[in-house]
């Protein structure tokens, strides 16, 4: 089966172009403040004609209100949205999502089961595990536990997008290991934060795809 690939935190129209012209099934735009890879909706409504239909618009978001989600939504025509969580407590629901597909990453500090699907409505299609920091979320360069991503690929039975220090030198370990639906790359292919190095994205995708 072929692994799904998403390209996240991209940063500038011309990352964008070239990313885009390497043919990933996604690529994902950081819309929370306190991210190096941050990028307002309006710059990303700019760049909406370089994305070809056939690849996945993602936003990720970190928990956000619905307001916030519908706005940006709407305005960068996103296909996806990506949610994480910091705590067990938060909740969201709106319409509006019952049009988009709602990818999850819980907090990966403790077991994972299928209570964590009643955080968002309707129930998200796609889990994904990230690497656990207390300070912040996703981009930190370091490897995620492979053993905690299949433990809830079982407990929970969604499709799993395996994220967290991936690079072109270890994602075909961690696709052999984990055997994940999906794989997300961000920092494993920069040359500094919110800069991709394209030749590290070329070799990331080719290495996922055999």
């Amino acid at each position: 089966m072929k692994v799904f690939i998403k390209i996240c935190g991209i940063c500038s129209k011309n990352d964008l172009e070239q990313i885009c012209a390497l043919e990933p099934e996604a690529i994902g735009f950081i819309f929370w403040p306190r991210s190096p890879r941050y990028v307002r909706p309006e710059q990303v409504t700019g760049w909406l004609k370089s994305i070809p239909e056939q690849i996945k618009k993602v936003g990720v978001f970190v928990e956000p209100s619905a307001d916030e989600v519908e706005s940006v939504a709407v305005a960068c025509r996103l296909d996806v949205v990506q949610i994480h969580m910091n705590s067990n407590d938060w909740k969201i629901n709106r319409p509006i999502f019952h049009g988009l597909e709602v990818w999850l990453s819980p907090r990966m500090s403790e077991d994972v089961n299928r209570n964590i699907l009643r955080a968002v409505d309707p129930e998200p299609a796609v889990l994904l595990a990230d690497t656990f920091d207390p300070d912040t979320v996703g981009g930190t360069g370091k490897v995620s536990s492979w053993e905690r991503a299949m433990a809830m690929k079982t407990a929970v039975g969604k499709p799993l997008m395996l994220a967290g220090g991936l690079t072109p030198e270890n994602v075909r370990e961690a696709i052999a290991s984990v055997k994940p639906w999906g794989v997300d790359v961000s920092s494993g292919v920069e040359k500094e934060p919110g800069v991709k190095d394209i030749r590290k994205v070329k070799q990331f995708i080719e290495r996922a795809r055999r």
